[in-house]
């Protein structure tokens, strides 16, 4: 259907969007969680979205979910954080 010269471009950004959104959930463990957890979700959603719709790059969905997994994960324990912050004065 697509031609193979733009699936392997889609490959590749899916390589790239998949290992930055899991770049940024492991940074949003340890600082800025809000900021690198939204980003990471965001990133693993596109990644996602392009394995689905070009039918690529399925061995880096497990890092995608992964990522977005963590992403999801950053943001809870910031919210977690913020309300025993204020919770504890």
């Amino acid at each position: 259907m697509y031609p193979p010269d733009m699936l392997a471009q889609k490959a590749a950004v899916v390589a790239s969007e998949a290992k930055t959104a899991l770049t940024f959930a492991i940074l949003g463990i340890f600082c800025f969680g809000f900021i690198f957890g939204f980003l990471a979700y965001r990133k693993a959603n596109e990644a996602i979205e392009t394995i689905d719709i070009y039918d690529v790059a399925h061995d880096k969905r497990g890092m995608a979910t992964a990522a977005k997994i963590l992403g999801i994960i950053d943001i809870v324990l910031w919210a977690l954080g913020l309300v025993l912050r204020f919770a504890l004065r």
